[in-house]
């Protein structure tokens, strides 16, 4: 039994690890993988796709905690394929009680963008439904999100702080 109860622990501590570890990650290990696939200034793209999600979760202050969605989740829940882009770093809100929301992307290309854009306003639209009646006093967040696309890059930030939000996106 107690050997069970040090396997789960450590199962557990390894798992909480890679969760953390793979928000920051080696930009060195995640350069050279990247360079495999693109060229430089695709590179330079997908760092700042990161670093601007990074920098919008830092210096906005949202009500609740975000957590990071895997390539997965955003297939599931924003309806994005993998396929659609090169690098993604999303986040949500963790307990689902407010709209708050961070979407960066670099898509394959220009059709893609347009693709992935239309789908984070869907994804707004979807958000207005539910939270018009589930948190009304959430809503008003979701009559404006910041929604760019820079080229091949497509950004969305819905926080009470939309200036603040335009500004670090540019």
């Amino acid at each position: 039994m107690d050997f069970k109860k040090v396997v789960c622990t450590v199962l557990a501590a390894l798992t909480a690890a890679c969760v953390f570890t793979a928000c920051g990650g080696d930009s060195d290990s995640a350069a050279s993988s990247s360079a495999v696939q693109s060229n430089d200034n695709a590179d330079n793209e997908k760092a700042d796709v990161s670093a601007t999600a990074d920098k919008l979760k830092s210096d906005i202050e949202f009500e609740d905690e975000l957590v990071e969605f895997d390539s997965a989740k955003i297939e599931k829940i924003l309806g994005i394929s993998a396929d659609k882009y090169t690098s993604a770093k999303v986040y949500v809100s963790s307990s689902g009680g407010t709209p708050e929301e961070i979407d960066c992307f670099e898509a394959v290309d220009e059709s893609a963008a347009a693709d992935i854009k239309a789908a984070l306003e869907t994804r707004v639209d979807n958000q207005k439904n539910t939270f018009t009646d589930y948190r009304p006093e959430q809503a008003p967040k979701l009559d404006s999100p910041v929604i760019k696309v820079n080229g091949n890059c497509v950004y969305m930030c819905i926080s009470g702080d939309n200036s603040k939000a335009e500004e670090i996106i540019g």
